[in-house]
């Protein structure tokens, strides 16, 4: 059972968390809600803005920093956060009671100065033992919860405002309570606002409860994905803690190798030891201070993201309707945001440390650190010709589970299937020259584009016709015309398929192919892949360029490969890892690079180059980069 004491200082916890402004650490007086759902005392703002933002027309949120917008009437023209009005009134009626244990509450009702004793929960009155029973005789009122002021104290009754269950006044017409939301002002607007300042058509306007119903679904369906980000937030973080530990597992290592081979030349290197070692020291240093604040980015945005969901899912659970639709529309803009805002990305390489030994024990130098792993060819399959093992223009390629190749042998017509190894394990023939081609990750099957070939085209994991697909409505099949050249699949194994003729990319079910999306982009999508954000990573050979896009087509980043220091003839394949994105290029035969870029597409370095002429490159599971290089397939590691 709960004391007096006990809910008082309950009740302290809980203004204190959650009923406080965090600029004065009192309780909120007149709240303003900012985008980011922060509140603060509408005079504490006043005074922020004045003494660090005078004359700006956004404010920063003094937690978060992210920007607020002000309206022309400045921070009084903020929307009022009447749902935590209503939580610091009923809060300050729970202590009022709470607290009179020490002192004497007098009767609501009685002129005699008797004790009160009972209250009408129904009511809010306090009265004495005799009055409580005289109201409950009353018809209006026998039905009314009266409950002793003891059990309040004790915590077992809780004293909530009493909501009215009829409509708020109108703030314009006096005399008029609001009935309709405006949803082109996005407020609540009573009878005569409909006829006067919110008239059709200039302005569209529903039921109060229609629109409580309808936005309170709106946010429901923003919980999902935001949740979902959440998580991978959570495992990205996890990620960066795992990377710290393996740095200083790798550190130590590095370490240990460094002074067993400064034992052998003690006498002669001991000053280059010392300087490798503090070396290494700095470098983790570096490192670690660049894990810290890539790991403090992701736990902000995941505090962020959980403050957000949080509030909107408690608004939507607890608010009355005046007071969610009062803040629907800074809530819905708020969570909208997040939810097209992409996770914070940490660079793999920042984990990879290496020594490299000189060669002999009689030279002074110990060797040097490694600090990037350097790729190099560690096998090559497949020649010029018509036979088992030979291509005649490897185009596209993918890699199937477990450890399978497939590749696009195009003027063949076939797509040749072989193993990590490269020996060929079994063909599948194709009516038209194969282009481009993807695997899924739930079922394992290839999707294949054709010349010339307005269908698309899936095979099972044992190289039968699953199905196949139009890029085009069925109404239009046939009808549009197309030019398919290439195809990748998302995370969800939703199929991508490129457009050259229309300049789009469609989206298809990975069950059955059918058409969910159409997206028009900047540039002809001649080679793409997906990254772990599922955006869209497009190649235009003609164009010389690499675009990332959204989910929209939008262009977010743009890559212009060069060698040399000149624009390439040809940009080719692409594919991501976590590090970056990668590039296959060339000009004339013989002179193809692979460049790999960060995920902002900077340029960071040539990992290959002298290929024939590349075409398609993609990644294995344990992270080899396989190429199409037209007459071969080349393999490059990490060593």
């Amino acid at each position: 059972m709960a004391t007096g004491p006990a809910v008082s200082s309950a009740l302290e916890t809980i203004s204190r968390h959650h009923l406080e402004c965090s600029i004065c650490q009192e309780r909120y007086q007149q709240p303003k809600i900012l985008e980011c759902l922060h509140s603060f005392c509408e005079q504490c703002l006043l005074k922020y803005r004045s003494t660090k933002h005078e004359g700006s027309t956004a404010i920063p949120c003094p937690l978060c920093r992210q920007e607020t917008k002000l309206p022309e009437t400045g921070v009084k023209g903020l929307k009022t956060n009447f749902h935590l009005i209503g939580l610091v009134e009923e809060l300050e009626l729970q202590e009022k009671i709470v607290g009179s244990s020490d002192t004497c509450l007098l009767c609501d009702v009685c002129e005699g100065g008797n004790e009160a004793t009972q209250r009408c929960l129904d009511c809010g009155h306090n009265s004495c033992l005799v009055c409580s029973r005289i109201h409950l005789r009353f018809p209006s009122s026998s039905n009314h919860n009266v409950v002793p002021l003891e059990e309040i104290r004790e915590g077992k009754v809780t004293v909530t405002k009493k909501h009215q269950k009829q409509h708020p006044k109108c703030l314009i017409h006096e005399g008029e309570v609001t009935r309709f939301f405006c949803t082109t002002c996005e407020v609540l607007i009573c009878r005569d606002c409909t006829v006067i300042d919110h008239c059709k058509p200039e302005h569209s306007y529903i039921d109060r409860n229609l629109a409580t119903s309808t936005y309170k679904q709106s946010l429901a369906e923003l919980f999902s994905p935001l949740e979902n980000t959440m998580k991978e937030l959570q495992k990205s973080r996890e990620k960066v803690s795992r990377m710290k530990e393996d740095l200083g597992v790798t550190v130590k290592r590095v370490m240990t190798e460094v002074q067993d081979r400064a034992a052998e030349l003690r006498a002669e290197v001991t000053a280059q030891e010392t300087r490798i070692l503090n070396d290494i020291k700095n470098m983790q240093t570096d490192r670690e201070q660049k894990l810290d604040e890539c790991e403090k980015d992701m736990g902000l945005a995941a505090e962020r993201f959980q403050y957000s969901i949080d509030t909107a899912r408690e608004v939507t659970k607890t608010a009355s309707d005046s007071d969610f639709l009062s803040l629907y529309p800074t809530i819905s803009k708020d969570l909208k945001l997040l939810a097209g805002q992409s996770i914070p990305r940490v660079d793999n390489r920042l984990a990879f440390l290496n020594f490299k030994q000189s060669e002999g024990v009689g030279s002074i130098s110990l060797g040097e650190v490694v600090t990037e792993g350097k790729w190099e060819l560690c096998r090559e399959f497949g020649k010029k010709g018509s036979g088992q093992g030979e291509f005649d223009v490897a185009w596209g390629i993918a890699v199937r589970q477990p450890d399978e190749i497939a590749v696009a042998d195009s003027n063949h017509t076939q797509v040749v299937i072989c193993n990590i190894d490269g020996n060929q394990k079994s063909t599948i023939p194709m009516p038209r020259c194969p282009r481009c081609i993807a695997a899924t990750r739930g079922d394992n099957r290839l999707v294949v584009v054709e010349m010339n070939n307005p269908t698309v085209k899936v095979f099972n994991s044992d190289n039968t016709l699953a199905y196949e697909f139009p890029t085009v409505p069925p109404i239009e099949a046939g009808k549009t015309a197309v030019d398919l050249h290439s195809v990748a699949v998302k995370n969800d194994d939703t199929i991508v398929v490129g457009d050259i003729k229309r300049r789009v990319l469609t989206e298809h079910s990975p069950t059955n192919g059918e058409l969910l999306h159409t997206i028009p982009v900047k540039i002809d999508p001649y080679f793409l892949s997906v990254n772990s954000n599922d955006r869209v990573l497009i190649s235009d050979f003609s164009q010389h360029v690499v675009h990332v896009a959204d989910d929209n087509g939008a262009t977010k980043r743009t890559i212009k490969p060069t060698i040399h220091g000149q624009p390439v003839q040809y940009c080719k394949g692409v594919c991501t890892d976590g590090s970056g994105i990668y590039v296959a290029m060339h000009n004339i035969e013989n002179t193809g690079h692979i460049h790999h870029y960060d995920p902002q597409g900077g340029f960071l370095k040539c990992i290959a180059q002298g290929l024939h002429w590349p075409m398609d490159i993609t990644f294995t599971s344990k992270g080899q980069l396989a190429v199409a290089d037209r007459q071969s397939v080349k393999m490059y590691h990490q060593v």
